[in-house]
């Protein structure tokens, strides 16, 4: 029987570029915050060696373009070449939104097929791959709340925020990461937000508007993409305390003092929007529900 594992979305509390690095990418200090949108994933092993990767629904790729399959090669490859997987991708996790849904799955992976195959796989080693992989997945290995540095892939585990509600709106529309960061303009280095550095420092925050962040990328995205521009100035109506688009979106996560005004938002969203009502999570609550069994998964 296969194991079947939730692999959880993330949403940018904070984005902020500071440069460029010597490999040419921007340098960035952003806040991730792991949320309880998931996609399940499914493996066993399988007879004979290579990887047979099967997506029936959410029209994530089947080949080795998708980064599960990527992670799924690279443990097989250094570590078990004459072994073999088998891989049930079933996304809910709206792709290319900025929500890390392709690196959490390829994290998840990394995770899961050691155990599976019953490999001895360092932390470091793992660390590695994840970073080879993509500036996201090894923020992946970590999860909760964690600040990014360089690329975003050197993870500083942070102390947690508190337990929160927050709706994730999808508009609908695809938005080209590489086009966002060419119409970006010369980095404008400047200082943390005073919320987050009192954060850094140990302040207790009581939710995610204290922290007065923002995303650099939000601007080029709002300018190009009048559908994310619309679904932001609609929560902005809607009476919401925190509107930020997460990554280089197209999803804009929003929060609410009142958890009534987040269940009327709907009213005041475009048509083509879809809206997920989710949870922070902390570090401990993504390893304890990390682990799903087939009957669970499918009702979720």
């Amino acid at each position: 029987m296969p194991e079947t594992y939730r692999s959880f979305a993330k949403i940018n509390l904070h984005l902020q570029i500071d440069g460029r690095l010597p490999d040419g990418y921007h340098q960035l200090r952003t806040l991730f915050q792991t949320v309880s949108l998931h996609d399940l994933i499914s493996i066993e092993p399988r007879a004979g060696s290579g990887i047979e990767l099967r997506v029936p629904e959410g029209g994530a790729p089947e080949d080795a373009s998708n980064l599960a399959y990527r992670a799924a090669k690279a443990i097989l490859d250094r570590w078990a070449p004459d072994q073999g997987v088998s891989i049930e991708l079933r996304k809910r996790i709206p792709a290319g939104g900025g929500l890390g849904g392709g690196s959490s799955n390829a994290a998840t992976v990394l995770q899961a097929v050691p155990e599976i195959l019953g490999l001895e796989v360092a932390a470091e080693d793992l660390r590695s791959v994840a970073r080879a992989l993509g500036a996201d997945v090894p923020y992946f290995l970590v999860g909760g709340t964690a600040l990014g540095v360089g690329r975003g892939d050197e993870i500083i585990p942070l102390s947690e925020l508190a337990e929160q509600e927050v709706l994730l709106v999808d508009p609908g529309v695809s938005v080209s990461t590489a086009e966002v960061f060419a119409a970006l303009g010369p980095p404008r280095p400047r200082p943390l937000p005073a919320g987050i550095v009192d954060f850094l420092a140990g302040a207790a925050v009581r939710d995610i508007a204290a922290l007065d962040a923002f995303n650099d990328l939000e601007r080029p995205v709002l300018d190009r993409f009048p559908r994310v521009r619309s679904v932001y100035n609609a929560l902005r109506r809607a009476g919401a305390s925190c509107v930020r688009l997460s990554g280089s979106g197209a999803t804009v996560f929003a929060c609410f003092a009142d958890s009534r005004q987040g269940g009327e938002v709907e009213a005041y969203l475009p048509s083509e929007a879809k809206v997920y009502a989710v949870r922070t999570m902390s570090r401990a609550a993504v390893r304890a529900a990390r682990s799903a069994s087939d009957s669970e998964g499918n009702g979720l």
